[in-house]
C-alpha cells in the first residue's frame, strides 16, 4: 500500500493527486452482493479513489473449483493477477473474502515463481489504509447528510462481524488479530460511528453449509444474532458477502424455525461509511436489504 501512501500526500499545488487501485469484483458482486459493489464503489467515489476494473477478469474457481483442483484454482486466480499486471497495476482490491483469499494464494506462488510482487487487499484492510482520508471526508460532509440517513446513524448501535475466514485461512496475510479484530471498528470511528463490544467477532455462520446442512446454518447464524442483542446491538456490520446473505436474508427462515423473532439490520461496512460520508440511503441500496433498518 506505499504507493497509495505516497499518492496520498497532497502536491505543492494544494490538490490531492488520484489515487487508483485495480478493481476484482468476483462473480458474487455482480449478482447475490451487487449492493455490496455498488456501495463500495459509491463510496470510494467519494473518497477520490478510482477503481479500475481487471479487463477480462474471471472467477476465482472459489470452493467448487477447489474441490476438483486446486492448481485450476490456483491458476484461475494468477490469470486475473497477471490481468491486472499487464493494466499496470501491482495492487488489486478484492472485496469478496473468498476470492481474496484465493487471489492471495495465487499472488503468493507467482512472486515465489518470479513473476512479479502483487498485494492483494481485503476490503477491510484496505478501508483501513484510508482511514485518514475518510475522516477528512467525514468532516467535509457532516453537514450534508440528509435527515433520513442522519436518523439511521443516530440510532446505530452496531457490532462488527468479520466472519472465521478472512482473518483465520491458513497461509493468508493477518493484518488483524484473528481474536479480536479492531481494524472494522476503527475504520468506523473515522465516520462517527461507533460500535459496541463483541465477542462473536469471527464465528463462523455457516457459510455454505446452506447448500447441504441449512439447518447447521440457521442455528450458527442464530447464535451470532443472540450475541450480538447480549451486546446491545441493534444492528450488525459486516465485510463478507455470504455472511451478511445468512444473516440478512435468512433471518426470516431462523425465524421461522426455532419460532424467533429477530428484526436485526445487517449492512455491509461501505454502507454504513457511505451513509456517514452523505450518500443517500438508496444510492448504497440499503433498501434491498432484507431486514429493513427501522430504529
Amino acid at each position: 500500500m506505499e504507493k497509495v501512501l505516497e499518492k496520498e500526500e497532497k502536491n505543492a499545488g494544494g490538490t490531492r493527486e488520484a489515487l487508483k487501485v485495480a478493481y476484482y469484483p468476483g462473480c458474487s458482486l455482480n449478482s447475490t452482493a451487487i449492493d455490496f459493489n455498488t456501495s463500495i464503489k459509491k463510496l470510494y467515489g467519494t473518497l477520490g479513489v478510482e477503481l479500475e476494473e481487471i479487463e477480462d477478469w474471471n472467477c476465482c474457481g472459489t470452493t467448487p473449483a477447489q474441490n476438483i483442483s486446486r492448481e485450476l484454482v490456483s491458476e484461475l486466480s494468477a490469470r486475473n493477477v497477471r490481468l491486472a499486471g499487464k493494466m499496470g497495476f501491482s495492487e488489486i482490491l478484492s472485496p469478496c473474502i473468498s476470492c481474496y483469499c484465493k487471489l492471495f494464494k495465487a499472488a503468493s506462488g507467482m512472486k515465489k515463481a518470479g513473476e512479479g510482487d502483487f498485494k492483494i487487499f481485503s476490503i477491510v484492510e484496505h478501508l483501513l489504509f484510508l482511514k485518514d482520508i475518510i475522516a477528512e471526508k467525514y468532516a467535509e460532509n457532516r453537514g450534508r447528510i440528509k435527515p433520513f440517513e442522519e436518523n439511521i446513524l443516530n440510532n446505530l448501535k452496531p457490532v462488527c462481524y468479520y466472519g472465521c475466514v478472512l482473518l483465520r485461512t491458513e497461509n493468508i496475510y493477518r493484518f488483524d488479530s484473528f481474536e479480536n479484530p479492531t481494524s472494522m471498528e476503527k475504520v468506523l470511528e473515522a465516520a462517527g460511528v461507533n460500535a459496541l463490544n463483541f465477542s462473536f467477532k469471527t464465528e463462523c455462520c455457516g457459510a455454505i453449509l446452506s447448500l447441504t446442512h441449512k439447518e447447521i446454518v440457521l442455528k450458527l447464524s442464530r447464535k451470532i444474532l443472540d450475541v450480538a442483542i447480549e451486546a446491545g446491538a441493534n444492528s450488525i456490520i459486516t465485510c463478507c458477502p455470504l455472511c451478511q446473505q445468512n444473516l440478512d436474508m435468512r433471518q426470516s427462515q431462523i425465524n421461522r424455525y426455532f419460532k424467533t423473532n429477530y428484526k436485526i439490520p445487517v449492512f455491509y461496512i461501505s454502507q454504513i461509511l457511505g451513509l456517514a460520508l452523505g450518500i443517500p440511503f438508496r444510492e448504497l441500496m440499503i433498501n434491498k436489504l432484507f431486514v429493513k433498518p427501522d430504529f
